[in-house]
């Protein structure tokens, strides 16, 4: 772990580390562990997120350095944040939107996952205002009225490339007029 923590001090991916550590040892999982702790993910948490010895088994020797990618890209060493009780509700209220949503692929729903794990709200309130409901499958009133509380909580300055989430608000606002007018 001392390496792990050394390595990523220096700048170096967690993912990178962990193909690092994966090539100097036969349990490619004590690697994951070694990075996962040494950004201060618990135990039990890494267990959970699918880093024991079975995931090894789907690459072959000389591919430690994927197996990194792919644990990163998953969202392994995404270290969970700490949410206030305001932070609270907001994710309450974004995961009542995606409960209304309808459904979401796959690739989506995992960065929003990470999103969540991460603190991420309001990139994540922005990007289910994107995403909108599910034409047929979502109840559109339900989604846009959990997502304008929760944007009602969130700092409406905050914002990216994409727009700020007062914006991202009103077009909510917007919605869910057209959809009970």
């Amino acid at each position: 772990m001392a390496e792990a923590r050394e390595r990523l001090r220096s700048g170096v991916a967690p993912g990178t580390v962990c193909g690092e550590l994966a090539a100097g040892t036969a349990r490619w999982e004590d690697a994951a562990r070694a990075v996962g702790l040494a950004l201060g993910i618990e135990v039990g948490e890494l267990r959970r997120l699918g880093i024991e010895a079975d995931l090894q088994s789907a690459f072959e020797p000389g591919e430690e350095d994927l197996y990194g990618e792919v644990l990163e890209m998953s969202g392994v060493f995404d270290v969970p944040k700490r949410l206030d009780e305001r932070e609270q509700q907001v994710e309450g209220c974004l995961r009542a939107a995606l409960r209304a949503q309808g459904g979401l692929g796959s690739g989506y729903f995992l960065s929003l996952r990470r999103g969540f794990v991460r603190g991420e709200l309001a990139r994540n309130f922005r990007a289910l205002t994107r995403f909108g409901p599910r034409a047929g499958r979502g109840r559109p009133a339900q989604f846009w009225a959990a997502l304008i509380a929760a944007g009602e909580l969130l700092d409406g300055a905050d914002g990216d490339e994409r727009g700020t989430v007062a914006q991202a608000l009103a077009e909510c606002r917007q919605r869910l007029a057209d959809c009970t007018g």
